[in-house]
């Protein structure tokens, strides 16, 4: 890893750090999905989990998929962007948009509304896990889509 700029590394090891809570969390959707801590012939503790299948499902494949996007463009953008500036700009942005979208699937899972507002919407009524889910989510979305075609800008173009 010592050829790799500081913003790539700063963005493969986000990206890295938000795999591994993707991966905690398919720990708690098998938590959920069998009712508790069971491993036979293991010791066992049957509980209810906070959560649903399908919000930890979301977390898992969700925080597994945004920490592969951020190794992936950790592992080009010294090739593809030559300007430090926009370097930096797409790291710090990137790294922002992960830990948003880790922030909104974890809170979103409590959330009546699912986190996709800050107040009542049509999948329920508003709380605070569903503004705290939405917040940071909503501008980390945008912020990814334009990051995304500024990285590709720059990769077609060389500069």
């Amino acid at each position: 890893m010592n050829g790799l700029s500081p913003e790539a590394r700063r963005l493969a090891g986000n990206g890295a750090l938000v795999i591994a809570a993707g991966l905690i969390a398919g720990f708690c959707l098998g938590f959920v999905a069998i009712g508790g801590f069971i491993l036979d012939p293991l010791p066992s503790a049957r509980f209810d989990f906070p959560g649903s299948e399908k919000g930890w499902r979301a977390m898992h494949i969700g925080s597994l998929l945004n920490g592969v996007m951020a190794l992936a463009v950790a592992g080009i953008i010294d090739r593809a962007v030559a300007s430090a500036k926009a370097k930096a700009w797409i790291a710090n942005g990137l790294i922002f948009a992960i830990w948003a979208n880790t922030v909104f699937y974890l809170f979103a899972n409590f959330a009546a509304n699912r986190g996709l507002s800050p107040w009542d919407n049509a999948a329920g009524p508003g709380n605070l896990a569903g503004l705290i889910a939405f917040t940071p989510a909503a501008f980390g979305a945008f912020l990814t889509l334009i990051l995304m075609l500024m990285f590709a800008k720059k990769a077609f173009s060389g500069r």
